[in-house]
Parts: C-alpha cells; sequence; structure tokens
C-alpha cells in the first residue's frame, strides 16, 4: 500500500486531519490545483469561487436529488395472488430467491452439516410465505421430511386459506403428485405441467420425488450451486481479513499524517450536485424509454446503452462555466495507471468488512419485520430474476450490464460527480468526519435507487463506503470501477451457477 502514489505533492499547511485552509490563506491552495498524479493543472478553474445563484441551484438540485430517490425506490403495488377475491399472476410465481432457498436446503443435505445447519430450517422463509411460496415448502418438506410431513403442511395451507385461488389452482395438483409417489407411480403430467409452470424448479422437484435417479440429478444441480456459494462465502471471509488488515493499516497512516486523501474539496461544489440531480432523472426516464423501445431480446443491452448515454450530462458543469479539464480532475477521471487493478482488487477487499457490517442491520430488521409482520422479507433484483434459465445471449447481456457498464457510469455519478460535490460541501470540516459522512451519504443514495429493497440498503451501503474509500485513497475512479465491476461479476457469476440453464 505504500508507494509514490499515495504520497502526492500537498502544500505543507493542507493535513489529512483537516480540509480547510488556514485562515490567512487564499481561496484556494496549492493542494486544490494538483491533482491525484502530482502534475499541476495548467489554466485551472475547478475551484473558482461560488457565484450568485449558486446556492439557489444547489437548493433545487437537492430537491430533485430527493424526489429522484424517492421515483426510484418506488415500486408499483403488484395484484396480491392471495386472498379469496385475488387475480392470480400468470406465469411464475415465486422469485429467484425463493429458487435459490429451496436449491440451498436440498442441496445441503448432500454436505454432511445437516445437524449445524438443517435443511428445513435454511428453507423457513417460504413456510411463512405466500400461498405459493407455502406449496412450494411443502414439496421440499416432502423430499427431505417425508410425504407424511408434507401433508402436514398442505392441511395447515388448506384450513387457513382454502379459499385462496393459488390454493385452489395448485393444492389439488401437489396432492396428487404425493398420491402417485406413495403409490410408486408416475405423477399426473397434467399436474406437473401445472407445477413447473408456476412453481418452476419446485416443480421439477415435484415430478422427481419418489424417483431416486431423478432426485439424484436434482440433488447433483443443487450440489453445485451449494458448492458455489461456500467458495464464495470462503473468498469474501479471507478477502474480508485482509480488507479489515488494509483498512486498518490506511487509517493509521492516514490519522498520522503519511498519507492524505486525493479528493480535493472545491468551492462550486454546487454544480456537481446539480450534474448529479439531472443525472438521477435523466436516468430514470432514459430506462422507461428504453424498456419500451428496446426490441424483444435486446432489453439488457438496451439498458447498457441508457446507462452510457445518461454520461451526457457531464457536459453540464462545463455549461455552468467550468472548463471541461478541471471537471475531469475534479471527479476523478485520470488515465489508467498499472497499479489500479490491484488496487481495485484490494479495495473491493477494503469493501467486505462494510459489507459484513451492513448484512449484521439487515439480518436485524428482517428479524424485527418477521416478529411485526409474521413474514421474512427477501431480497429481490431484475438482473438475478434476468439470470433464471437465461441463454448464452441473456447471460451475455446481463454481465455487460453488470460489470462494464453500471461500474463505469454509476462510479463516475457517486463516487465522482457526487462525492465530489458533498466532499466541496463539507471542505471546511475535519477531513476524517468529512470523508466519513460523505462516503456515508452518498453510499446510502447509492443503495437506495437499486431495486433490492429497502430493508437490504445496509450491505450495498457499506460496499458504497469501501469504493468510496478507493476513491479518496487512489484519486482516481479506476480502482472503484474495477472493485464495483469485480464484486458484480463475482454475484452475478454465483446466479449463473445457481439459477441459469
Amino acid at each position: 500500500m505504500a508507494g509514490s502514489n499515495l504520497l502526492p505533492t500537498i502544500h505543507p499547511r493542507t493535513q489529512f486531519m483537516n480540509d480547510a485552509p488556514p485562515a490567512t490563506a487564499q481561496s484556494s491552495t496549492l493542494g486544490d490545483a494538483i491533482p491525484a498524479s502530482g502534475t499541476p493543472n495548467r489554466g485551472f478553474r475547478g475551484d473558482q469561487k461560488p457565484r450568485k445563484g449558486d446556492w439557489l441551484g444547489l437548493i433545487l438540485a437537492w430537491v430533485l436529488i430527493l424526489i429522484g430517490i424517492v421515483l426510484w425506490a418506488w415500486e408499483p403495488a403488484e395484484p396480491s395472488a392471495d386472498g379469496p377475491g385475488a387475480e392470480i399472476p400468470s406465469g411464475l410465481l415465486l422469485t429467484a430467491q425463493d429458487e435459490m432457498v429451496g436449491k440451498l436446503a436440498l442441496g445441503l443435505r448432500s454436505f454432511g452439516v445437516a445437524a449445524t445447519l438443517p435443511p428445513m430450517q435454511q428453507a423457513e422463509p417460504l413456510a411463512t410465505g405466500s400461498v405459493a411460496q407455502r406449496l412450494a415448502y411443502a414439496i421440499l418438506a416432502a423430499e427431505i421430511l417425508g410425504i407424511e410431513q408434507a401433508r402436514d403442511e398442505l392441511e395447515s395451507i388448506l384450513s387457513e386459506s382454502g379459499e385462496d385461488p393459488v390454493t385452489r389452482l395448485l393444492l389439488p395438483a401437489v396432492e396428487s403428485v404425493f398420491d402417485a409417489a406413495e403409490a410408486g407411480e408416475a405423477a399426473p403430467v397434467s399436474s406437473i405441467e401445472l407445477l413447473e409452470d408456476r412453481l418452476g424448479w419446485f416443480g421439477r422437484l415435484a415430478d422427481a420425488i419418489g424417483r431416486p435417479e431423478a432426485i439424484a440429478k436434482v440433488e447433483s444441480e443443487s450440489e453445485s450451486g451449494v458448492l458455489a456459494l461456500l467458495t464464495l462465502v470462503g473468498l469474501m471471509l479471507v478477502f474480508g481479513l485482509l480488507g479489515f488488515v488494509g483498512l486498518i493499516v490506511l487509517l493509521s497512516l492516514g490519522l498520522t499524517g503519511k498519507i492524505a486523501s486525493k479528493v480535493i474539496p472545491i468551492s462550486r461544489h454546487g454544480i456537481y450536485a446539480e450534474t448529479f440531480a439531472i443525472w438521477l432523472l435523466l436516468m430514470l426516464l432514459i430506462q422507461i424509454v428504453m424498456s419500451e423501445l428496446a426490441p424483444a431480446g435486446f432489453g439488457m443491452i438496451a439498458s447498457t446503452v441508457g446507462f452510457f448515454l445518461s454520461l451526457l450530462v457531464l457536459g453540464w458543469p462545463v455549461l455552468r462555466g467550468m472548463e471541461w479539464e478541471a471537471v475531469r480532475k475534479d471527479i476523478g477521471l485520470e488515465r489508467p495507471r498499472l497499479l489500479d487493478v490491484p488496487a481495485g482488487v484490494a479495495s473491493w477487499a477494503m469493501a467486505l468488512p462494510f459489507l459484513a457490517v451492513g448484512a449484521i442491520i439487515t439480518f436485524v430488521l428482517m428479524i424485527v419485520v418477521q416478529v411485526l409482520t409474521n413474514e421474512t422479507p427477501q431480497p429481490s433484483h431484475p438482473a438475478q430474476q434476468a439470470a433464471v434459465n437465461a441463454g448464452t445471449w441473456d447471460l451475455f447481456q446481463i454481465f455487460l450490464l453488470a460489470t462494464i457498464a453500471a461500474p463505469v457510469v454509476e462510479e463516475i455519478m457517486f463516487r465522482g460527480v457526487l462525492l465530489s460535490h458533498l466532499r466541496g460541501a463539507m471542505k471546511r470540516w475535519a477531513a476524517p468526519v468529512a470523508i466519513a459522512l460523505a462516503a456515508t451519504v452518498s453510499s446510502v443514495i447509492f443503495a437506495a435507487i437499486h431495486p433490492q429493497g429497502l430493508i437490504f440498503i445496509p450491505p450495498l451501503a457499506g460496499l458504497g463506503i469501501g469504493f468510496c474509500i478507493a476513491r479518496e485513497w487512489r484519486g482516481s475512479l479506476i480502482p472503484a470501477m474495477v472493485a464495483h465491476g469485480f464484486s458484480n461479476a463475482l454475484v452475478m457469476t454465483l446466479n449463473v451457477v445457481l439459477f441459469s440453464s
């Protein structure tokens, strides 16, 4: 972690512990005019004094940012499939997360960890969910615990939700499968087709009940998913420990003044708030338009194009009187350097402890929600759902979006534009406080506009904080992009193993 890249040329009065210049200093210090590379900016105009009207633009920008966050986080209420008068949605009634829960529960049975990780205990979220989830739980219980105990679950569903349209549609099919398995006969084709259409993987599991060879095949597929998950968890534990050590070293060097943040706070930071606000709303509009205009089979490609089109907002600071060279340096668009890739992987490792803290917070929130509502919330994400039975072309689009477009564009806007605004707004604060608060605010916003659900904001915000540290440490956005892309690649690879055909 030591090296010339950690020691930029800094004015003697500029300290890590305080970004604010002394009272006798000019409006900008020599440090303000030096980018991460250490080379002075010629004709530097990035830290111009605030102009009349900048405060009005700043206030309006934050109003638009808050509106944008609400619009991004808002999800239209979908018609419930539960209740006597409810209509049954077409297609699958379960999510990719439900399928993952089932596969992991079945796969754990083969790993000799039933004593410490009881398979059906891992499937508890299904047992407390919708009628479709409870029917899926019953099918899983039939294979793991036996048909007799599974019938108890069916009786419970019938007594509690007998008039529910999903119960009337699917419960007879599940019962016919159980009857056939007990009689040693093949399940009715119509029942299996219905269950596969509505319950997906659980329908295929139902078809295999009572047939050892078929069960062995389904179980083998589940084992590969469990193995991939355990491998990822092990990798994250090792890198997380290394990342924690790296954080301690980085913090120690910073607090002792041996390294300084390479994000230089500027005075006209409000322009970047305006830029981010415009991007947030423009991105939402572009995605809506692209979803309507994209040809069938090209949805993710259209989203990728939309991501890069949204970067046109980087012209806004130029329209507001800033030079492009100054904008580029302010937001960390530096030329790639040889150490950017390993620095990116190291940054990902240092983000993992924050991810772990966020996961603990979410776990506590899930317990609270479960106690209050008797339901277990589960994360959801369109990219994960898209990986279910995805073909080669679909997977190419998903990886292009998740590992290239999203990391590049989101890092430019969140760790570049938004973070530069927040650090500028806190220019006269003690640097550790400013760095921590700016990272937290930008990362919570980053997590809030992702569609995984509000209760799952903390883990993603934790990753965002790690990416902010990468920006503060290296100055350039490239390491943060590498860390972001690496993280997404690992998660999407796991999704492919778990869900893809």
